[in-house]
């Protein structure tokens, strides 16, 4: 950590040779030494910098909600997915789409969001415009009480 923040001692040139290749977390703690210290608008812009270059990198290439439509064309290397819109709605109510590449052995993916639940659980439930909250809360104890 000392070396790391020995980099603020130099010129703000010097800062910024140094942060190429550094990782995400390291140009958060250098940000923060800068601010606690010299505070120099020059560090703390080529910083800045370089987190937004550290997050495109994470984000797969481009900062994460800055592909749109209106600036696609412009960015280099950038590839349109062609995801066909979604025909479709779910049991869940959400649009099905299709995304190709998807790993759902992913722990970040619930390919099983019912696994595990009950038959009651997955009844869909929708709301009856045509009762009044009290209404149905009572057709729903009422019904209940008949399983």
């Amino acid at each position: 950590m000392e070396d790391l923040i020995k980099l603020l001692d130099g010129s703000i040139d010097d800062v910024k040779a140094g942060l190429p290749g550094k990782s995400h977390d390291d140009l958060l703690k250098l940000k923060a030494a800068e601010q606690d210290g010299k505070n120099r608008k020059g560090a703390l812009e080529a910083i800045d910098a370089a987190l937004a270059a550290a997050d495109a990198k994470r984000a797969g290439g481009t900062v994460a909600g800055a592909l749109t439509h209106a600036n696609l064309a412009s960015d280099a290397g950038a590839v349109a997915a062609n995801i066909p819109a979604a025909e479709t709605i779910d049991t869940s109510g959400a649009p099905q789409q299709i995304v190709p590449d998807v790993d759902m052995s992913h722990p970040a993916v619930d390919a099983d969001p019912r696994g595990g639940t009950t038959e009651v659980q997955n009844r869909i439930d929708f709301n009856d415009p045509t009762l009044s909250g009290r209404e149905a809360v009572e057709k729903i104890l009422a019904d209940q009480g008949k399983a």
